[in-house]
């Protein structure tokens, strides 16, 4: 008995194992991805409803990182089109990544359904790494032929009533997109004729062609001279259409004419008023006729010029083969583009031989053509071009006409720039709508100040498939180049300083670039003294800021510059650079007094009015009383306040006085202060200058931004530009904009530019190009920006903005993700179940011990 218990639980605890190592049923999920385009194997390449064995050319993409096997390809049978086998199948060994393959399926259009842009489906079955895997592919196929018939009967001399087994031969016309194939006639017997012909094949009608058979018709004894209008039924690929022929019956003459013009093609569609319409027609018999009136009946969406859909156009006397225009105005309104068989009803007014008065009608048609208007136009994005640089460009083409414009193909050429890119093809562009093209091209350099053209040809389907051809010559100013990249900014700290008195000055030397910078040699020169004229620097980092002391002395007060001249490496190149420093030294106060006064403000503002302050300070321990203080501007600096009285001025107390500036002048300004006092009762009198340095400001605003390409997604590329726009007074000169994107964006090439010298007033752009990673999470990211710039008195300050992005997901290819939760549910499930299954035997194996104690 134990021995059996025993094995009992040895089999029990090898449960587990062997459910383990079994071999579990997993659908694996796979990244593979298969893409595919259509082409109709036919000339021209349209299709129509109806059409029967018609070859379709699919081209099969394999998008996925591995070598798939075992590839079986074959077409789902759904509408609208249906191959002809349903055992019609592709079998492929093995495909390789990125590789392409040509399948041709033959098949049926399905009758009866509206022109457009269907799906058909391919079922592609493989393996990769040995599990079979299954995906359905999608292909865009188009159903936009279509056919259009018309017919003419022709007869040989004249038909008298009662004449037996005549011979009449019928025109049919195919005016459509698409050649017909097994035309079907079938003739109707309508008095006073009897077609003895039931029913005519016409093995091909090609698009834009004509085919003439021949039918025998029987005349009723009965019949009165006229034209009679025959109805004719088409079969076409499984479609009906309705044709109308006309004969006459004459007895001794032939009463009649034609229309020469039977194809009339507007360049208007929907919403026109007043639109002129013009026919040519043919008096053909054999005697003049003293008049005729003609009735022309208006299809659907027309109207004449009172709203009805008749128009009505009277004649005098005709001669035999005169020919007379017809001209009416027409209204369109929401009649569709294409092309519309329209009726004329002509009464001819003659006199027989006899001189009895014979009015003989005769029905005519016509086929008006509405082509709209396919009015292309082209705009640029932009009206000037860098030189010595690649330029990218958005051409905005518009179709500004009332007709749609199909499969546009644009090219590019110029004498004077090299265009980088192709240009992409455009399938549809409708009324009143645009599509953006992007175009890069390179400017040379010797280009720089003057202007340039391209010229841009666009060839198109018009609104009814046929070719034209569209060309615009653009126009552009090439921007002078830049000044080049300074590297290195310099500025002096003070900038103001006394005369007649030596002074410790600190030179800032900043790299701009994105590199180091070794080896640096600084000589210095000016008009002034300074302590020391040369001085060495082994390493300038990028970004960082190198101060240099030096102690500058001068007599006299004004403006000088301090002129430097650096050597250094960039790499294993050598570079110099030249730099000009303002210094500007004041007057002094004289003599000195108890009153000390100053504006607020280090730096006061030019062309704007500035709200500031005077510092009025006692730096005596004793009061001063009844202080009067009489301001007067020097040059061009102007203040509100001329007088300010204080009746008591505390022993070192400092008073704030609000004052406005206004100054046009970048420098030192300066103000007479005329200051009278009481000291211990005595009355004292003295002057001081007030001396401040005065700069334009700078105000540096993003006002607009593009992005190419406008979507941005992850795993992907994108150049933005931004155009910046200085609302200050003052310049920004050697502008610098540099770029710090959050983790997950990074910048391609260096993420410093260069933008130059911005004035007041003055607009530039900067583009910088950045890669999203794959892991970045979709959303809107902020790109901090700080500009770098000296203003007009060599002051180097900074200023910060910043611009977004909008990160999408890229498109993701087709995955299983049902199949992959099922197999991760089996694994879970098989876990829970040999989790139980060694509790289980653990207990059991307790009792038993239990037991046998």
């Amino acid at each position: 008995m134990n021995k059996i218990f025993s094995s009992i639980i040895l089999l029990l605890l090898l449960i587990p194992s062997f459910l383990l190592f079994m071999p579990l049923s997993v659908s694996a999920q796979s990244s593979n991805s298969f893409s595919a385009t259509a082409q109709w194997l036919t000339s021209p390449p349209y299709v129509t409803p109806g059409e029967r064995l018609v070859p379709l050319q699919v081209t099969l993409t394999y998008h996925g990182s591995g070598n798939i096997t075992n590839v079986e390809i074959y077409p789902i049978q759904t509408g609208p089109f249906l191959v002809i086998s349903n055992t019609q199948l592709y079998s492929i060994p093995v495909i390789i990544p990125n590789q392409e393959y040509e399948l041709t399926f033959i098949g049926n259009i399905t009758p009866h359904i509206p022109l457009g842009i269907y799906n058909f489906y391919l079922e592609v079955t493989y393996l990769e790494n040995g599990v079979e895997i299954s995906q359905t592919v999608p292909v865009q196929i188009p159903i936009i032929g279509y056919v259009q018939l018309s017919a003419v009967a022709q007869t040989t001399g004249t038909i008298f009533p009662g004449e037996q087994d005549v011979p009449i031969n019928l025109i049919i016309y195919n005016t459509g997109t698409v050649s017909a194939t097994n035309v079907t006639l079938f003739l109707n017997s309508t008095y006073p004729f009897q077609f003895v012909t039931k029913e005519i094949n016409i093995p091909l009608l090609s698009a834009g062609s004509s085919a003439t058979a021949q039918a025998i018709v029987n005349v009723y004894n009965n019949a009165t001279i006229g034209s009679y209008k025959l109805p004719i039924t088409a079969l076409v690929f499984g479609s009906y259409h309705s044709l109308n022929v006309t004969i006459e019956i004459n007895s001794n003459q032939t009463i009649g004419g034609e229309i020469l013009t039977p194809y009339v093609t507007l360049n208007s569609g929907p919403n026109q008023l007043g639109v002129p319409v013009d026919l040519q027609l043919i008096y053909t018999g054999p005697v003049p006729v003293n008049s005729y009136s003609i009735q022309i009946e208006l299809p659907k969406g027309f109207s004449n010029i009172t709203g009805g859909d008749l128009i009505y156009v009277n004649g005098g006397s005709l001669q035999s083969y005169e020919e007379f225009p017809v001209s009416f105005v027409v209204n369109i309104y929401n009649a569709s583009l294409g092309g519309y068989t329209i009726p004329l009803k002509v009464i001819w007014n003659t006199i027989e031989g006899s001189g009895v008065s014979v009015s003989v009608i005769q029905y005519l048609t016509f086929t008006l053509y509405l082509m709209g208007q396919s009015n292309l136009e082209i705009i640029p994005s932009s009206s000037s071009l860098t030189a010595g640089a690649i330029n990218n460009i958005t051409l905005i083409v518009m179709n500004i006409g009332s007709g749609n414009v199909y499969n546009l193909t644009l090219s590019v050429s110029s004498q004077e720039l090299s265009i980088l890119n192709s240009l992409p093809k455009i399938g549809l562009i409708k009324p009143n709508q645009s599509v953006k093209v992007p175009l890069e091209v390179y400017v040379p350099s010797n280009y720089q100040g003057t202007p340039v053209q391209f010229s841009v040809s666009i060839s198109y389907l018009d609104s009814v498939y046929q070719e034209s051809e569209y060309q615009q010559q653009i126009g552009l100013y090439v921007s002078p180049l830049l000044a080049p990249l300074t590297p290195i900014t310099a500025m002096l700290n003070p900038g103001v300083v006394s005369p007649n008195t030596f002074i410790s000055a600190n030179l800032i030397l900043s790299n701009t670039l994105n590199t180091t910078l070794y080896n640096l040699s600084i000589t210095v020169s000016s008009p002034i003294y300074i302590n020391s004229t040369t001085f060495n620097l082994a390493v300038l980092k990028s970004g960082s800021q190198y101060s240099i002391p030096i102690t500058i002395y001068s007599q006299n007060s004004g403006t000088y510059s301090i002129s430097l001249t650096i050597v250094y490496y960039q790499g294993n190149i050598q570079r110099e650079e030249q730099i000009s420093i303002p210094v500007y030294v004041a007057q002094i106060n004289s003599p000195t007094i108890p009153i000390l006064i100053q504006f607020n403000s280090s730096t006061l503002l030019t062309g704007e009015v500035e709200y500031t302050k005077l510092l009025v300070e006692n730096i005596l321990n004793q009061p001063l009383y009844n202080v009067t203080i009489s301001l007067a501007s020097q040059g061009t600096l102007y203040v509100n306040v001329t007088t300010i009285t204080l009746p008591l001025l505390k022993p070192l107390q400092e008073l704030y006085v609000p004052i406005e500036v206004y100054t046009q002048t970048a420098g030192i300004v300066s103000v007479t202060a005329s200051i009278s006092y009481y000291q211990q009762g005595e009355l004292k009198q003295a002057q001081e200058i007030i001396n401040n340095l005065a700069a334009g400001s700078v105000n540096i605003i993003i006002t607009g931004v593009s992005y190419v390409p406008t979507i941005v997604v992850r795993g992907g590329l994108v150049s933005v530009t931004a155009t910046i726009y200085n609302f200050g007074t003052g310049p920004a000169n050697g502008l610098t904009v540099t770029v710090f994107p959050p983790r997950g964006i990074s910048v391609i090439g260096q993420n410093t530019y260069y933008v130059g010298n911005l004035g007041s007033d003055t607009s530039s752009t900067f583009t910088f190009a950045f890669r999203i990673n794959n892991s970045t999470k979709p959303g809107t990211y902020t790109i901090p920006i700080e500009y770098t710039y000296t203003n007009d008195i060599g002051q180097v300050l900074h200023s910060y903005s910043n611009i977004t992005l909008q990160i999408l997901n890229a498109s993701t290819t087709f995955t299983n993700s049902f199949r992959n939760t099922s197999n991760s549910s089996n694994h879970i499930l098989l876990i829970i179940v040999a989790i139980v299954i060694i509790v289980l035997i653990i207990i059991l194996a307790i009792v038993f011990l239990r037991r046998k104690r």
